[in-house]
């Protein structure tokens, strides 16, 4: 996979003065430690663990390593794209859920946005593409009820082919959004109402 040439976020003069170590030094430490076989979080935890690193300044050159050394972000693909991933589970079957899944009128009262339906498998699957190019499946899985009998189903969102990672939070911020109002149509019907905010 091609991947583009790094070039740092950060002035190694002002990473110096703000951890005590040059960009380098600790490219260097990391990588006698194992970091290149370590996560973001964990880099992220090392630095400010064992070299009381500040969390930010952490953060910071956790992720100017994992882009030097060409390692993946958090929701990033082995194709070098990225993806944002929502679950949720709603008490229903999948039988009384996927209506409102599938049918353009029913999916636009709790989803605010326009797809192209790509492909669908009833009851348990529909694939859009949205006009980025991004890929989305909504996958729907059936869970064994609980004790007291009652249906479980869970909802699944993969949002796919995100161009970079500074777009995930806004898509899995949209995503929350969205099962919660799948949710909650399912539940009271297409006439419930919106959540209000608190006084």
């Amino acid at each position: 996979m091609h991947r583009a040439k790094y070039r740092p976020l950060i002035d190694d003069a002002v990473l110096a003065d703000a951890t005590g170590r040059t960009r380098e030094e600790w490219f260097n430490a990391l990588d006698t430690a194992g970091g290149q076989q370590w996560d973001h979080g964990r880099i992220a935890r090392w630095l400010g663990g064992r070299h009381d690193v500040d969390a930010w300044w952490a953060q910071s050159v956790a992720v100017e390593y994992i882009r030097a050394r060409g390692l993946r972000m958090p929701g990033e693909r082995s194709d070098g794209l990225y993806s944002a991933n929502v679950s949720k589970t709603i008490h229903r079957e999948a039988t009384e859920i996927w209506p409102y899944v599938d049918d353009d009128e029913a999916r636009r009262s709790w989803l605010d946005c326009e797809f192209d339906i790509r492909a669908r498998t009833p009851l348990k699957s529909l694939r859009m593409r949205a006009a980025d190019g991004s890929h989305i499946t909504i996958s729907l899985h059936q869970l064994p009820p609980r004790v007291s009998n009652e249906p479980r189903t869970r909802i699944d969102v993969t949002h796919a082919h995100l161009p970079s990672a500074a777009d995930i939070p806004e898509t899995l911020a949209f995503w929350r959004t969205a099962v919660n109002a799948l949710a909650r149509v399912v539940t009271y019907g297409l006439d419930s109402p919106e959540p209000t905010e608190p006084d």
